[in-house]
């Protein structure tokens, strides 16, 4: 069964250029590993983000109409993965309260050096509503010129974490939407704070294929989900990474139910249209991943979205599944 177009859906296409970004795990903590592709919701909520904006609307009005669509991307470049120590800077966070709690409050002093509370003591200042913030401590360090000064700013206001981040010079990112207007897409970053990124390029789509499949070999262009729902929708043909990627309705769940709930239901393992490599760069051997088409078998119904890109220049085909609404 073919369908050409669909009145009510249509096709939007971007290039950007991310150089780097980090996209965490969901089950990560801490040492925070990243995908290699951007998943559906993270897509799906970049564009849910633009398209608020552009409609002047809440964003969880937005995301509810984009977690009916399909999103996918395409690596455009050679991706290279690399972990970075972040040491984040606090001390701007004025709003930090020093203690949110009686009990926390007594847990703190108790904590402090005896002689630091000794010199509050003697001062007058060892009182809840003279030490509200963070920063308010270390002022009243400052001016005791208290020796617990340089130990309390270190230890305070600065964190460090482990992260991975993964390069790349373009990429390609597509979804399947149920939306008619031409927005701008506008969102500025692809995972966490530091991850900016160029939008170079948009367009929409209204001419696609959609049809549905079953117990047949196909080629697809980006990552296909081995299940979905709890219907295991493919098999691989050949050796490609597997990762879990977040569908796009799991950023919607996670702010109605618990996290654990939406993260095991909407967080399931793909196949990554890559392939892993090992490279000499500045004499050392660094892991690449190539773009690449995986060979899989769809073996339960499944949909098969294909289009001629006008950013790419070629006929694209994605798997889509099943349980995804399609207006």
């Amino acid at each position: 069964m073919v369908f050409i177009g669909c009145w009510a859906m249509r096709i939007i296409e971007l290039l950007v250029s991310p150089i780097f970004f980090s996209i965490r795990l969901p089950e990560a903590y801490q040492v925070a590993d990243s995908l290699l592709l951007p998943p559906p919701s993270t897509i799906s909520g970049a564009l849910a983000y633009s398209y608020a904006v552009w409609k002047g609307m809440r964003f969880q009005e937005s995301l509810e109409i984009f977690t009916d669509s399909w999103c996918f991307a395409i690596p455009c470049s050679v991706i290279i993965p690399s972990s970075i120590i972040l040491r984040r800077l606090r001390l701007l966070q004025t709003g930090e309260p020093f203690a949110r709690s009686k009990e926390d409050w007594e847990r703190i002093i108790n904590r402090l050096p005896r002689s630091v509370v000794s010199e509050l003591e003697k001062a007058g200042l060892l009182n809840r509503s003279k030490i509200r913030y963070r920063h308010d401590f270390l002022r009243i360090l400052r001016d005791l010129k208290s020796d617990y000064y340089w130990r309390y700013y270190g230890d305070t206001f600065f964190d460090a974490m482990i992260r991975r981040y993964v390069f790349a010079e373009c990429l390609y990112l597509g979804g399947l939407i149920p939306i008619e207007d031409s927005f701008v897409p506008s969102f500025t970053r692809l995972g966490d704070t530091e991850s900016y990124l160029a939008i170079k390029e948009a367009c929409f789509i209204d001419s696609f294929k959609l049809r549905k499949i079953r117990d047949d070999i196909i080629f697809s262009d980006t990552y296909a989900f081995l299940s979905y729902e709890d219907q295991k929708i493919i098999e691989p043909m050949d050796d490609s990474p597997i990762q879990l990627l977040s569908a796009p309705r799991f950023l919607l769940e996670r702010m109605h139910t618990e996290r654990r709930r939406a993260r095991y239901k909407y967080v399931l393992p793909a196949i990554l249209p890559l392939k892993r490599e090992m490279q000499r760069l500045a004499d050392k051997d660094v892991e690449v991943f190539l773009p690449k088409r995986i060979k899989i078998r769809v073996i339960s119904e499944a949909y098969v979205l294909s289009y001629n890109s006008k950013i790419l220049g070629r006929e694209l085909s994605i798997v889509v599944p099943k349980g995804i609404v399609l207006r």
